[in-house]
């Protein structure tokens, strides 16, 4: 399972290093890491509404299970949250993982890390191709809705917009 895994992050990798809006890209093994699983780390500069650079690290979530593979994107919108914003960006985090048609927003263990999560199941049954498909959808899929709504959440941050005022803003979108 584990050389099923490592192919489709490298099917992964090659496809991010042909995007023009990817930046450096890496796996690491676990070994490097000294963490359970290989992560693929890729540089996402100019992203959101500040054009920023921002992390994206994708991931076999290390689970026995032999018919899933448990696929997960995090991208580390910020890793800065003042602490007298948490408390109005976990109740935005909240009211915005509402609205979200897949994955969520995360404050950190620590409440300095801002990310966005996706995980999703990869039948190991299915053919490689099908699989290599699964994972780039899900890693372009987490990358797209994490920088859609990654503005509402750097004002909620920046005290410049409220968890109400954000929520009007998404519920006028619709």
């Amino acid at each position: 399972m584990e050389k099923i895994k490592k192919e489709l992050l490298d099917a992964l990798k090659k496809l991010l290093e042909t995007d023009e809006d990817t930046g450096e890209v890496s796996v690491f093994s676990s070994d490097e890491l000294g963490a359970p699983a290989d992560v693929l780390r890729a540089e996402l500069p100019e992203f959101g509404p500040d054009l920023v650079s921002v992390l994206g690290e994708f991931f076999f979530i290390p689970f026995e299970d032999d018919e899933l593979l448990y696929f997960s994107s995090v991208i580390t919108i910020s890793s800065t949250v003042p602490e007298a914003a948490v408390p109005e960006v976990a109740a935005a985090v909240a009211r915005l993982n509402y609205y979200l048609p897949c994955g969520c927003y995360a404050l950190g263990d620590n409440d300095k890390n801002l990310i966005y999560r996706y995980t999703a199941l990869i039948d190991s049954s299915d053919d490689r191709e099908k699989q290599k498909a699964a994972v780039s959808n899900a890693a372009l899929a987490s990358i797209f809705v994490a920088e859609k709504f990654m503005g509402n959440l750097l004002l909620v941050i920046r005290n410049e917009m409220t968890v109400d005022e954000m929520v009007e803003m998404l519920m006028a979108e619709k």
